[in-house]
């Protein structure tokens, strides 16, 4: 009974062999539907799939925006010619074209995740133990269970993400965290919160969401076509190029957002597996309605799709296949349809289910479950039908990341380092660019800062030439102490689908750079002309490279910092933790001659030290004041830089030169860049 009404469902196969068409006309059109000149049937083949069209140089296959793969030779594409020798993938069926007749071959399987024996433990507690199901191509699985149930963990451990100490997880027969390792857009995770950009348009966002997920060869249209592709999909034509907005700047909706968070995974046309984590938390009834009717939509068209929710309303459970409910200790207490679990647990609906879980333990609740005729008939009737090789603890320890990839997937080709880094440039260029509030305090910074040390230094003293350096310090920091930690929940996210933490480094890097070179320009040219820096002989540009290197430190500061802090809070509190010292070691306080032993080893690290030596060297003299009040007298720097520790007694001996102290800010910015490289790592190893 099971097995017949698993075919009725999943549509049977053909039996194998090959079959033939031959192609009249000069488009012919492929899917499982009726109305197609070549059926298909399949769950894994959209009622219109592609066409195939007959032009002057040959055979072209096209995708008709079905949302299910499609592949030539081992690659995903939206249009390609074909050839004689090219092989056409449509679901479970290989195609290829000679002359004037199409030949087709399936492969007897479902596509089917089956997981058997799944565990985990850390140390002695087990957080995971013996999860067995199996889910097919097009089916809604909603994962409920309390808190501490393992929903998470059994998440991690089948996306990959965590490792898992027993059993295994196969998708149409073969490991499936091997076939991750050669295409990780096999999974799709939508977190619970909105990790988009809402200074993006939703047309925006989901473009650069796809430039991250597709090699620079797809090219611009076969890319807007898959972004025009989503918008269909999840129906939001009507405001495509609407600004997203979050909740301090009004843009669409909360049920809107929610599908734009969706999309981004929808961009990978080959994700298979898709994880929802409270899709409807935080949305009204109608909006939550709307949101579960397209995640049904999405199974429909013949991805698995796990739900991981807290309603149990009759409104979710209508539109889900099967009900997997969890109890503490990461255990399987049901796997079968929502009806069924009624009647097992002995409720009326299923929202009633989690009542009768505080009458047993979590253990008895899992024996009686793995005991029942429930379990047989919903859990292992459905693993035999694959036909699959059953797993063993002795296949332990080669779950998770880190397995070779299948030598059957073909790896998808994906962007490349470059690639990536300009992706990310733009996207985070056209973020920072839409800040308006955030702009407007990037422009009035350095004019109000040089105003306040023109007004309180009324000539060019060694104290006005240190306030320059400090304050170009500051804009570096200000800028980037932040950016690490505000879009760290989106990177852990792209992250999965193989954004690097190089580009992504580089890309704040390269942003954050340009704007520091503005106000650090603007700034110093202001300062040079209202103190008349000119006649101390300094001159402008290597005063505002110097200063601009000397925000660019600031920036790795601020970027290192960021790296290992989990909070805005904390990291702007971290500002004045940041900035003092810079200002005690830096010998505009103290000579350096005159401080201890062990000030005077951190004065070596102190980057306001470097830089403000390197900036009293742009120029040959300084201003101090008079024996009369009010009076300004100048003098050459040498006596200066002696009295602050910067030189030795000897006329001749500068102390560091130019090129030393330029030399020492850039070793003190790599180093603060493999800080912030290291304090990234560790946050994504604790995620």
């Amino acid at each position: 009974m099971v097995g017949a009404s698993l075919f009725a469902v999943h549509d049977a196969r053909h039996a194998a062999g090959a079959l033939s068409w031959r192609l009249s006309g000069e488009r012919v059109t492929l899917g499982s539907g009726p109305g197609n000149e070549i059926v298909l049937p399949d769950p894994q083949v959209g009622r219109q799939h592609c066409v195939l069209q007959k032009g002057a140089d040959g055979w072209r296959v096209t995708d008709l925006g079905s949302g299910r793969p499609l592949m030539v030779d081992g690659h995903h594409v939206s249009s390609a010619p074909v050839s004689p020798e090219s092989q056409i993938r449509v679901g479970p069926w290989r195609l290829t074209v000679n002359e004037d007749k199409l030949w087709a071959r399936a492969e007897r399987s479902f596509e089917a995740l089956s997981v058997r024996g799944l565990g985990r433990r850390i140390g002695r507690r087990e957080i995971l133990s013996g999860v067995d199901f199996t889910v097919f191509a097009g089916e809604l699985i909603a994962m409920v269970g309390p808190s501490g149930a393992g929903k998470t963990t059994l998440i991690s451990a089948l996306s990959g993400v965590a490792r898992h100490d027993r059993g295994e997880v196969r998708l149409g027969g073969r490991d499936f965290h091997q076939l991750l390792a050669a295409d990780p857009s096999l999974v799709g995770f939508v977190p619970q919160d909105d990790l988009i950009h809402p200074e993006l348009s939703v047309e925006e966002s989901l473009h650069y969401a796809g430039r991250l997920r597709h090699a620079r060869a797809l090219g611009d249209a076969p890319l807007q076509g898959e972004v025009d592709r989503v918008i269909a999909e999840l129906g939001l034509s009507d405001i495509r190029r609407a600004r997203i907005g979050d909740a301090l700047h009004r843009g669409i909706s909360g049920g809107q957002r929610k599908r734009v968070n969706l999309g981004q995974e929808l961009m990978s046309r080959s994700t298979r597996v898709l994880f929802l984590d409270e899709p409807t938390s935080g949305l009204d009834p109608r909006s939550a309605q709307d949101i579960v009717r397209q995640v049904r939509l999405l199974a429909d068209s013949g991805r698995i799709v796990f739900l991981v929710t807290h309603d149990l309303s009759p409104v979710v459970m209508s539109q889900v296949d099967h009900l997997l409910l969890m109890v503490p200790g990461g255990q399987v207490a049901w796997f079968g349809p929502p009806r069924r679990a009624c009647k097992y647990f002995e409720v009326e609906t299923p929202d009633l289910i989690f009542d009768r879980l505080e009458e047993r333990g979590p253990e008895e609740w899992a024996r009686a479950w793995r005991e029942s005729a429930e379990h047989t008939q919903f859990v292992t009737a459905r693993g035999a039908l694959l036909g699959l090789p059953s797993f063993t603890a002795s296949r332990a320890g080669q779950g998770g990341l880190g397995g070779r990839p299948d030598p059957g997937a073909a790896p998808r080709p994906v962007p490349g380092s470059m690639d990536q880094l300009r992706a990310l440039t733009a996207r985070y260029a056209r973020v920072k660019l839409r800040d308006r509030d955030g702009l407007i305090v990037l422009a009035a910074q350095p004019v109000m800062l040089a105003a306040f040390i023109f007004l309180v230094f009324p000539a060019a003293t060694a104290g006005a030439i240190f306030m320059v350096s400090l304050s170009c310090l500051w804009f570096g920091m200000s800028l980037a102490v932040r950016e690490l930690i505000a879009d760290r929940g989106i990177h852990e996210r792209e992250r999965r689908v193989g954004v690097g933490l190089i580009p992504y480094l580089g890309a704040k890097l390269g942003v954050l750079g340009a704007l520091n070179i503005a106000q650090c320009g603007v700034f110093t040219a202001i300062v040079f002309v209202l103190m008349g820096l000119g006649g101390y002989g300094f001159d402008l540009a290597p005063l505002i490279a110097v200063q601009v290197l000397t925000g660019f430190v600031g920036v790795c500061l601020g970027l290192a910092v960021s790296a290992w802090l989990d909070s805005s809070e904390g990291a702007v509190g971290s500002l004045p933790l940041l900035l003092i010292p810079n200002i005690c070691f830096s010998s505009v306080l103290v000579s350096i001659r005159d401080m201890s032993f062990a000030a005077e080893v951190l004065t070596w690290v102190t980057p306001a030290r470097y830089a403000f030596d390197l900036s009293l060297k742009m120029g040959e003299r300084l201003s101090e004041a008079g024996r009369v009040p009010g009076r300004w007298e100048l003098r050459s720097m040498t006596g200066p830089l002696y009295e602050l520790g910067l030189k030795p007694a000897d006329v001749a001996d500068m102390g560091m030169s130019p090129m030393e102290l330029v030399a020492a800010l850039f070793a003190l910015s790599a180093t603060l860049l493999a800080v912030a490289v290291a304090g990234a790592t560790r946050s994504r190893e604790r995620r």
